[in-house]
Parts: structure tokens; sequence; C-alpha cells
């Protein structure tokens, strides 16, 4: 439930009168009585109502976005999917990009708060949510998605990433693949273990040796990729195929292969994870796992939703969503 100055007036032995005028700044209130005033409205977690004080509106349909990139390919798509359904049930979206940024998260729940956003959709910049928990004290609820998203986080929407890397390591060992290696830039989220953690599963129960080779330079995306490949041909025997983390990392990864003067797939084969907007494009023709970007960002606020009109609010819930196979030119059989 919402903190209110009721609530802050009956804690403070006061008048609902006497917390906003020290809530307001107004002069004729004694200096003790409104620190402790402040004091208490801190300790309970309030947060103004700028809406209420504008006399903008007296029902709330906004809900607020928080989003760590929008430059990231998935997420265009997965916002497409939140603002469609959002019109469907007469929602007003407040966007915002944290720029992967903690301190960038927390101001723009602040501000969100305070323009009384009825729920956010957050997909966190952190593994640990406990900053988000803080601002907002469960006073609204919180669906989370996106990469980040673990078991900490009691309301979700996320994606089956283990099934979806052994669905691409049974599509590579089906065309003949034995040496498969995975590149991989860190394991600093669920997404990346969960990945990795089905890649290596589907090598041993085919017999295989999985190996993952990790960037140590702090490299993300199509660089990393790049310079996993450079390494890889420096260092070994080139192998049959790549699998790549996503599929900027796979892109980075034919990228290197070219300019080693290596066909995909004819040499080595590349297979991507995410399906982004452009590995369709002719001139790439990536093989990836597609996520279901677009139903994420619709179940999202499917979810919300509920927990907004249901009395009592509804149970938490972990939506998980299945990705699939997307099979395009720069995988072939051996």
């Amino acid at each position: 439930m919402r903190v209110t100055i009721k609530d802050i007036a009956r804690e403070a032995g006061v008048s609902t009168a006497a917390v906003s005028k020290a809530l307001n700044g107004q002069p004729d209130i004694g200096e003790t009585t409104r620190l402790r005033i402040i004091r208490i409205s801190r300790e309970l977690g309030y947060t103004p109502n700028m809406i209420a004080r504008n006399l903008v509106t007296k029902g709330n349909k906004t809900i607020g976005v928080l989003i760590p990139d929008i430059s990231t390919p998935i997420y265009p798509r997965i916002y497409k999917g939140i603002n469609e359904t959002a019109m469907k049930y007469g929602y007003t979206l407040l966007l915002g990009d944290t720029k992967r940024s903690i301190e960038s998260e927390k101001k723009y729940i602040m501000t969100m708060m305070e323009n009384r956003v009825a729920g956010l959709l957050v997909s966190p910049v952190s593994n640990d949510i406990s900053h988000i928990v803080q601002v907002v004290r469960g006073q609204i609820p919180i669906i989370y998605f996106g990469g980040k998203v673990n078991d900490a986080m009691k309301n979700s929407i996320g994606i089956d990433n283990y099934h979806g890397a052994m669905l691409a390591i049974d599509y590579l060992t089906g065309l003949g693949h034995k040496d498969i290696i995975m590149i991989c830039d860190d394991l600093d989220t669920k997404t990346r273990h969960d990945r990795v953690d089905g890649y290596r599963e589907a090598m041993e129960k085919k017999g295989l040796k999985p190996l993952v080779v990790f960037n140590n330079e702090g490299l993300k995306g199509r660089q990393c990729g790049v310079s996993a490949i450079r390494h890889i041909i420096a260092g070994r025997t080139l192998p049959t195929a790549v699998f790549a983390l996503n599929d900027l990392m796979a892109i980075g990864a034919m990228e290197a292969l070219s300019e080693a003067g290596l066909r995909v797939p004819e040499a080595v084969s590349v297979m991507g994870y995410d399906d982004i907007s452009f590995a369709s494009l002719p001139m790439i023709g990536l093989s990836t796992i597609w996520q279901p970007k677009f139903k994420t960002g619709e179940m999202a606020l499917e979810l919300l939703h509920k927990k907004l009109q249901d009395d009592p609010v509804t149970e938490d819930r972990k939506i998980v969503l299945q990705p699939e196979l997307r099979i395009r030119t720069s995988t072939c059989r051996i």
C-alpha cells in the first residue's frame, strides 16, 4: 500500500494539514515539527504525489518503463510489445533509458514514484535489485524483464536460455559438427550462465568436449566476437563451428573470420543467439536462437495489468517463455 500524508500524520501525532505544510515548505509551522515530519516521511518511504498536486487526473493510468540501453537491438522490439498492450488497456507509458547506471535507475524510479505511476516495468541494470526495492517499498507493483532477470525477482518475464543453448548445439551436432567452441564475454548474469550451462550440458550429452572461450579484455558484443576469433585463429586449429553468446558477438566472429580469409559457413559455421533485427539480412544470414522479444513486452504489461486490477493483489508469478531455432546461411552440414 502507498504511504499517505494520513499515515505520516498518525505517526507524527499531528494533523494532515501540518504534514502538508511541512512537506511543501510552507513557513507557518515550527522548525522542530517540520524536521520531525520530514524524518518520519522518509522513514515510511513517502514520495510526493506530483499528479495530485497539479490536479492532472483522478484516475491513474500511467506506467513507468525502465530500459538499460534503448540502442541495444533487443529492447525496441520488447518496448513495442509493451506499448501495443498498454494502448489496449488505455495506459500511458513513461520511458526511461537508465544507461546501465544504478544511480540513474534509482533517480528514474524516484521521479516516476513522485509522478505517481501505477506500476513499473523494469529491465534492471544489475542482478542486485535491493536499491529498487528500497525506493519502492512495496507501494506499487513491479514486473522485471530482460537479461538480468533472476530468482530474486518475484514477478518477472524470462526466457529459457538454457533450453535455447541446447537447441543450438543439437542443431549443430545434427549437421555433423563435433568441434564446437562457444565464445562469451563474462558470466555476470543468469542469462549468460544459463546459455553457457546449456551449451556444456548439450555437448556432454553428445559425448563431446565443451570449450568456452571467455574474453578477458572487457570487450562486449561485436568487438568481443572479433577478439575471440582472432585469439582462436592464433592459438589453435579452427573449430568447425562457433556458438556465440549473442548475435552481435556472432557477427563479430564472422567479421574476424572474413578478415582472415575464411568463408562462413564453408570454413566455420557460426551460430548466434537473440535473432536481432538485422541478423536476417541477406548479407549476414545468421543462424540463431530467436527469443520472443515482442511477447516479453506483451506479457510484462499483461502481468502488471493483472496486478493492478486484482484485489487482493495476485500472487507472485515468474513467466518463462521459450526460444526457437532460426536457420539461415551461416551454418552448413559437414
